[in-house]
């Protein structure tokens, strides 16, 4: 999965998670992250960055079919988390012998969320450092 992907996953979920709270599916974000397996901490931050935190309480029985769709759309989003989660794509980073890592890449930790849920590397290969990496530039020192 490249960087694009993991931050398009990264918005979708976040999509998700708020229109799910907004509807009052879920009251706390804490039950949201708890039973969809993400970070707490990161459902947490979503929800406090939203401009307007107030709720439509809609009865079970007034919603249209629109709406359940919306629902359901967002709750199945919300579940293929656990799927990419399982099934993470490989490292590739070259190895000593010529061949590529198959180890999984990492999930970032919840303050690293903002580049993307999964990083691009494993954890043998720097995906979960906290260092930023700088390219090498070439100095002209004449």
């Amino acid at each position: 999965m490249r960087p694009e992907e993991s931050k398009e996953l990264t918005a979708r979920l976040e999509r998700a998670a708020i229109f799910l709270l907004k509807h009052d599916i879920f009251r706390k974000p804490d039950d949201l992250a708890r039973r969809f397996g993400l970070p707490v901490p990161v459902v947490r931050y979503w929800w406090r960055n939203v401009e307007d935190q107030t709720k439509e309480i809609i009865p079970d029985r007034d919603l249209t079919a629109k709406q359940s769709k919306m629902i359901r759309k967002a709750t199945q989003v919300l579940e293929s988390w656990e799927k990419v989660k399982r099934y993470r794509p490989e490292c590739g980073a070259p190895l000593a012998n010529g061949r590529r890592c198959k180890h999984n890449v990492v999930i970032r930790q919840p303050e690293g969320w903002d580049m993307g849920a999964l990083a691009d590397r494993c954890r043998m290969h720097g995906g979960a450092s906290r260092r930023v990496r700088k390219k090498k530039q070439e100095s002209d020192d004449d």
